[in-house]
């Protein structure tokens, strides 16, 4: 694959996590991607590693939880060979009344097509705060 398919890729699978996109995105992710939240499990509820349908699991529960839906907007893309780094912004206002206004990085490995590993890195204490009361 090109680094520009590597790209086009990643950028629509950070795209179709919003809730305006359904599952096609999911397609785009290997049958054993590796999907990590780089955050500490003591500081951040979700984190770790998740397998492909204990991630697409989590998004439709995060879907759910938001009524009014996500937006997620790719704000940055930079690609070297089969690692694709995409930068991202999400809004929505939760079933609390508070927004959230995420920012995220990503990091994939893409191989024949699809994502083998993602890194997701977030604004773990603005996610705490936001979700919290």
């Amino acid at each position: 694959m090109s680094v520009e398919e590597n790209k086009r890729i990643a950028c629509e699978l950070v795209q179709g996590l919003d809730s305006d996109h359904g599952d096609a995105a999911f397609d785009l992710l290997h049958e054993s991607a590796l999907w990590t939240v780089m955050a500490h499990a003591d500081s951040f509820p979700v984190s770790g590693s998740m397998s492909k349908a204990e991630f697409v699991e989590h998004i439709n529960r995060f879907r759910q939880a938001i009524p009014s839906g996500i937006r997620i907007t790719v704000t940055g893309v930079t690609a070297e060979a089969a690692r694709v780094a995409v930068e991202a912004e999400s809004t929505a206002t939760l079933p609390n009344g508070r927004i959230l206004n995420q920012f995220y990085h990503f990091l994939f490995e893409i191989e024949d097509g699809t994502v083998r590993k993602a890194r997701e890195y977030i604004d773990t204490a603005h996610g705490v705060a936001v979700h919290s009361g």
